[in-house]
């Protein structure tokens, strides 16, 4: 038998980008314990923090008399400011002790302070004590455990499974993001219906420490290097220059910072208010919008890793993001609540392309070493940008209408990320 027709039939039958059902190996990840107990860890954390993103918007739009502050959709956005701004200053800072001191501690010690912090507003506002100035604040508050865990979980998924599963881990980790969004989020509405804003703070802190506990457990490997003795700030300039010199991850990163103005500002800022003026739903409803966002984003997910070789990750990242420059417009403008909820599942699809291909390519291209900066910077991009694009959401919403501004928004999105899918071929082809 001559060497190509030994290639033929060993051969598969079908394409190697071609998705095929989920399977066990699909969920390979899970082999590492490690591995396992950060995410049941990141579970807890993200359904919580669904939660809370959901509940502080909802409490300053919500009416005096049903426990809120009664705000309009410029306050929304002021605390939807506050939850990621501190993501602006600490991240960084966070990602740099992440590759000198042990990662495990970090996590801990942000959620524990997150549990601290939420138990405190649910306290507040039972009392009847909480005001715009102490929502704020305590915005900001969880802000800074969000800030320093997100990045340090993220940078240890590479040093607790090997590089052949790092996409499905990464997968699995975005699931846990995406489970979030179907339950933690209609659970925040159903809390805030059942037990008011208050009850449902509390219920978040005493979920947020039953996450603690699969902590105890878990061991990371040590990835300093063991000729550490450059100063903090000799590692931030390490990091910074090894993003810029790396035209693919410098391209990720700035299409990050894009999506966060145009695309997650708007949406996390102006979705409860589209969905309580326009299409006139109280919380359960408005909070089940991202439910069916979060459902797109965990079936997308699974298809990704459930595909052997995807081939062209870069342009199906880049694909996503002009898609949201539809579904944004789309929003906006919808007035009946089931096409708003059918554009926001697929909308979802789309965004589980989008969060699991840019977090894949940017680690697989990462040194172990490097991992916690490069990482700090990454979230920098996406969740310390997405601030400012609420805040402009808000400004604008109160100028132009909520609706309006989702729209523009979409139109300068697809305009920047087509510019880029056009000029950007080495992009386009990244593995």
């Amino acid at each position: 038998m001559t060497e190509q027709a030994q290639s033929a039939r060993a051969a598969p039958a079908r394409p190697a980008t071609r998705p095929s059902l989920p399977t066990i190996e699909t969920f390979s990840a899970f082999k590492s314990r490690p591995f396992t107990y950060l995410w049941i860890n990141t579970l807890s954390f993200a359904l919580v923090q669904a939660m809370q993103r959901f509940a502080f918007v909802w409490l300053v739009i919500e009416a005096v008399e049903d426990g809120g502050l009664g705000r309009g959709p410029g306050w929304s956005g002021t605390v939807f400011f506050a939850l990621g701004i501190p993501v602006l200053f600490m991240t960084i800072p966070a990602g740099v002790l992440a590759d000198r001191i042990n990662r495990r501690s970090l996590v801990l010690g942000s959620q524990l302070v997150a549990v601290a912090v939420t138990m405190t507003a649910g306290v507040i506002i039972i009392a009847g004590a909480m005001t715009t100035v102490l929502a704020l604040v305590l915005a900001v508050g969880v802000g800074a455990t969000i800030a320093v865990g997100l990045p340090v979980r993220n940078a240890i998924v590479p040093t607790v499974v090997d590089r052949d599963t790092l996409l499905k881990a990464i997968v699995m980790m975005s699931m846990a993001m995406n489970i979030s969004q179907i339950v933690g989020v209609g659970m925040g509405g159903a809390l805030i219906a059942a037990w008011g804003i208050g009850g449902a703070f509390i219920g978040q802190g005493v979920l947020l420490f039953v996450g603690t506990l699969a902590l105890i457990p878990l061991r990371v490997p040590d990835a300093r290097r063991p000729d550490q003795r450059q100063d903090p700030l000799t590692d931030l300039k390490e990091g910074t220059r090894f993003v810029w010199d790396h035209q693919g991850i410098r391209s990720l990163i700035l299409l990050l910072g894009i999506t966060g103005i145009f695309m997650m500002g708007p949406f996390g800022t102006l979705l409860p208010q589209v969905a309580k003026e326009e299409l006139g739903r109280e919380a359960f409803e408005a909070s089940l919008l991202f439910t069916f966002m979060g459902l797109g984003m965990v079936i997308s997910s699974l298809a990704i890793a459930s595909v052997p070789h995807l081939k062209n990750k870069g342009g199906w990242f880049i694909g996503s993001l002009m898609m949201a420059g539809f579904i944004l417009p789309a929003l906006g403008l919808s007035n009946w609540y089931p096409v708003t909820a059918a554009v926001i599942f697929i909308g979802g699809m789309g965004g589980g392309i989008f969060m699991n291909l840019n977090q894949s390519l940017v680690q697989a291209n990462t040194p172990p070493e490097m991992m916690g900066r490069v990482v700090g910077i990454h979230t920098l991009a996406f969740q310390g940008i997405g601030p400012f694009g609420g805040l402009l959401a808000g400004l604008m919403a109160t100028w132009v209408g909520a609706p309006i501004w989702m729209a523009i928004s979409g139109g300068i999105l697809l305009a920047l990320t087509t510019l880029a899918f056009t000029t950007q071929p080495a992009l386009r082809k990244m593995e």
